[in-house]
């Protein structure tokens, strides 16, 4: 069953794969390193935490929201750096749009100081007016279509997302355990869903997996092939703009598709509409002779700004096909009949893969087979034809089977925003013991959808909004008592409301829309100013939160200590540094 004698070595390593801890070991070591270095700067702020016994544990949480989250997830988490408030953090989790910023903060091992916070918004104006690099795009494209398993992900990943942050990141996930493990900064947990069955999925630089099923893979180990929990086939990690990609794919639902295309076209057209006309320009770019370096990037998404150049195509057949076929108008078809187009379309440059001079007919044409650009377009094709987004091995096949995936060879992972807009549902487990959970939502729609939806399926603290808050926010930050038992404290931050907008907030979502795939400097700073302002006018908030926190952790877990028979006359940090 297996040829490769390193991989039946690999099998029987314990770690390969890890499907029965709710917590890595990885997590373990990282979160004591964090809450040593919380501790110390609680005590240096003021608020005791107990000796001995383990300060509150304090998540922050960024929602989704495209360029938007990206850029305001920043502001805020730059602002809690420079008031000494993110030293208590232990975690940090994003959703879609959030987690680029994530995705970007942890490639500096010290990202968490705010001198590092300053040096990164610097950074971020520069880049997102810096010119997009096709060449590069089209060489992470051409490797990842080459590739066994593909979907529109790599697509989306490459172009799209590569294309609005103009950030492309060569290392992995795995590839941040050293800026964790030390505990400088808050360990990260990225979100996402299982397409089919909308179970959530949480990435962490040590594991992967599926929180309601309590199984994981180790992180350098996703994608790869598994059986029955045996490791059948090594992959190379896929690198963080890959997961950029698969965190922000809100757009594989065809609601969304059909939300934005009605705002760019005044109508809404298909899915398969939309990306037909953006693989006519993808393809188009590839032929062309525009000269490298050019500033004139076409949007990949409304192709606004000018149109592909046409210069001389490749001679193979796949390339003569896809010209032809690309030629056709899908506008008013029905959704069968263009479904039927792509895998029509996917089968004749399969077909046109064995035609050689040798076995064409007609021997004056000296037309064969496929290059790699049609290839990948090829496969484009075939991802459009069946929708295919997130596509992955599937470490559970054949584990267990009381697992309602286990019988997929393969899964599809998608944007978390598409069920719940902010990763709630990662940080309430029982084994992460959260304590407070300050939670900034970047959304444009519903300010409070997310907490209504959370509360319905988990655990949550009570929900009271006022009516006159439903549509438009009053505050700049809502309280949420949990129960001290549980179910953390909430403070929920709206991005847009009428203290932090002045009233303005119809005009800043507008400004601001999700389908606003470019900002200019001054839109990159004012975004930046907002996010930061909600942070400062509730310091005084979150500080009596934090210490509220932690009079109450010191009392229950001095409680849990008594109740073991440990000494209950201990000393807090401060009085052992006053005896020192």
């Amino acid at each position: 069953m297996h040829s490769s004698g390193e991989v039946s070595a690999m099998e029987k390593s314990p770690d390969v794969t890890d499907c029965s801890p709710s917590e890595s070991e990885g997590e373990k070591l990282s979160v004591q390193a964090r809450k040593r270095i919380v501790a110390k700067s609680l005590l240096s702020q003021g608020m005791n935490s107990a000796e001995n016994l383990d300060p509150p544990v304090i998540a922050v949480l960024g929602s989704g929201g495209g360029l938007r989250a990206m850029i305001a997830f920043l502001g805020t988490l730059s602002k809690l750096s420079e008031l000494k408030l993110l030293d208590v953090v232990t975690y940090v989790s994003g959703t879609s749009g959030s987690t680029w910023c994530m995705a970007s903060l942890y490639n500096n091992e010290k990202w968490s100081d705010f001198s590092c916070m300053e040096e990164m918004e610097r950074q971020l104006y520069g880049r997102l007016q810096s010119t997009w690099d096709w060449d590069k795009s089209w060489e992470k494209l051409e490797k990842a279509f080459l590739e066994e398993i593909h979907s529109l992900t790599d697509l989306w990943a490459y172009v799209v997302v590569y294309w609005m942050t103009n950030e492309i990141h060569e290392r992995n996930l795995s590839n941040h355990k050293d800026g964790c493990e030390n505990g400088v900064n808050p360990y990260p947990i990225y979100s996402a869903i299982e397409k089919a069955e909308g179970t959530w999925f949480e990435f962490t630089p040590h594991l992967c997996g599926f929180p309601a099923y309590k199984c994981f893979v180790k992180t350098e180990f996703l994608g790869s092939k598994f059986e029955a929990g045996r490791l059948l086939k090594k992959q190379p990690e896929k690198d963080l703009s890959y997961l950029n990609g698969l965190w922000g794919s809100a757009l594989s639902s065809d609601d969304l598709i059909r939300e934005i295309t009605e705002k760019f076209w005044g109508s809404a057209p298909s899915s398969n509409n939309l990306f037909h006309d953006f693989i006519k320009k993808i393809f188009h770019e590839l032929m062309s002779s525009k000269p490298k370096g050019t500033s004139e990037e076409p949007n990949p998404i409304s192709g606004q700004k000018t149109t592909f150049a046409r210069g001389q195509t490749c001679s193979c057949r796949g390339c003569i096909n896809i010209e032809c076929r690309l030629a056709h108008d899908l506008t008013g078809k029905s959704e069968e009949y263009k479904k039927k187009f792509w895998k029509d379309f996917a089968k004749d440059l399969e077909e046109a893969k064995e035609i050689t001079p040798e076995t064409e007919k007609d021997t004056l044409s000296l037309i064969s087979g496929t290059c790699n650009t049609s290839t990948v377009i090829r496969n484009i094709a075939v991802c459009l034809a069946e929708w295919k987004w997130g596509t992955t091995n599937n470490f559970l096949y054949k584990w267990k089977s009381n697992i309602p995936l286990s019988s997929k060879e393969h899964i599809s992972l998608v944007d978390a925003g598409l069920d719940i807009n902010i990763a709630f549902p990662l940080m309430l487990p029982p084994h992460r013991n959260i304590d407070l959970i300050l939670s900034f939502d970047f959304s444009e729609g519903d300010p409070f959808e997310t907490l209504r939806k959370t509360a319905e399926q988990f655990p949550f603290p009570k929900i009271n909004i006022e009516d006159k808050d439903e549509k438009i926010p009053s505050k700049s930050c809502y309280i949420f008592e949990g129960d001290g038992d549980g179910i953390p404290d909430v403070m929920y931050f709206p991005l847009f409301n009428n203290q932090t907008c002045e009233g303005k907030v119809d005009e800043m979502r507008e400004k601001y829309a999700t389908i606003h795939t470019s900002y200019d400097e001054s839109q990159v700073k004012d975004l930046l100013e907002v996010s930061k302002s909600n942070v400062e006018k509730n310091y005084t908030q979150i500080r009596e939160k934090i210490k509220q926190c932690v009079q109450r952790c010191n009392l229950r877990r001095a409680g849990e200590a008594a109740a073991y028979g440990l000494s209950s006359t201990r000393g807090t940090v401060e009085e052992k540094s006053k005896d020192n």
